[in-house]
């Protein structure tokens, strides 16, 4: 019997990745390439368009179920068309349309972390547990929830945005329109430019020695790489991120009562540096009963939760 596969694809605000992705949630075949700086629609639709059909050439048409795309930001998965993704800087891409043209398969676009969730709630949970949060922490910040054992997409589709939360009212402006949203605080982009500023303060710390005192090599690891070396001002990044974090996820835990929540992405590397303070800030902020209910767990498929979900969702749709 031949095996049914599907392509996944992660498309973030800084790279997209491609999959080959079973029914069961393993994936092969992969490719990935940066996000073009000016994110232009069409380019990148192409750019997908030429790597599918590379994927699909490899494994054979004929065992193609579909393709599931999971995508940054507000995503109207009925229609297929992203409404708005701050990081990629797009307003109304009706994506499923312009790769459906050349990709004759069930094409379906999801929130990229709506798919996290399912993958996390297929594979990592094995669907033994009836409500899931999964946060993904990369450029922004992004939740998806599964609810009963069901995606919980909310009435437009939108449910889930965590890193829209307001955590400051009159803070930092964000690209969806509000200010002192929690991705402008929490995020592998926030952490960068935070610690940039903590540098041209002139803070002492290794940071700069860490990157050849090149500031365009600042990244998450870099500070990450400082914090295990007892750096002062790397700590504190973290702590900050973590205690923030744990802000939001008080009230999500409060409102949702979820037996796990799963962190993936470039930050949840960093594991006890940011798991510390968040746990610590969620005992304090949450009610007793279901902050100690919500265990907390760093994703094991790491960057290829959202290839897997999105391939996984693709499978869903078949059945």
């Amino acid at each position: 019997m031949i095996e049914r596969l599907a392509i996944g694809i992660d498309l973030g605000g800084t790279g997209i990745k491609l999959g080959v992705v079973n029914a069961q949630g393993t994936m092969s075949q992969t490719f990935r390439f940066m996000t073009p700086s000016k994110s232009d629609p069409a380019q990148v639709a192409a750019m997908i368009i030429e790597e599918a059909e590379a994927l699909i050439r490899t494994v054979g048409r004929n065992r193609i179920v579909g393709i599931g795309i999971g995508a940054a930001g507000d995503v109207d998965p009925d229609n297929g068309v992203i409404r708005l993704s701050p990081n990629l800087n797009w307003r109304h891409v009706p994506l499923k349309k312009m790769l459906q043209r050349r990709l004759k398969f069930r094409i379906t676009v999801e929130n990229d972390a709506n798919v996290a969730a399912w993958a996390a709630y297929v594979v990592e949970a094995k669907r033994k547990v009836d409500n899931l949060l999964c946060i993904t922490l990369g450029t922004g910040i992004g939740g998806g929830i599964v609810l009963g054992g069901k995606l919980f997409r909310g009435a437009t589709g939108t449910a889930g945005e965590i890193g829209h939360m307001t955590l400051y009212p009159e803070g930092i402006p964000c690209n969806c329109g509000n200010n002192g949203c929690l991705e402008r605080y929490v995020g592998a982009r926030a952490m960068v430019e935070e610690a940039r500023r903590a540098i041209e303060k002139g803070e002492t710390t290794i940071i700069p020695k860490l990157i050849g005192h090149d500031v365009s090599r600042l990244n998450p690891l870099s500070i990450d790489q400082a914090a295990r070396q007892g750096d002062r001002v790397a700590l504190a990044l973290w702590q900050q991120s973590g205690e923030r974090l744990g802000i939001a996820l008080a009230s999500v835990i409060n409102i949702l009562n979820p037996h796990m929540i799963v962190l993936a992405g470039g930050l949840s590397r960093a594991r006890r540096l940011l798991l510390d303070p968040l746990q610590r800030t969620i005992l304090q902020r949450a009610f007793p009963t279901p902050a100690k209910e919500a265990k907390l767990v760093i994703s094991k498929l790491d960057q290829d939760l959202g290839i897997v979900g999105a391939g996984l969702v693709a499978h869903e749709l078949q059945q």
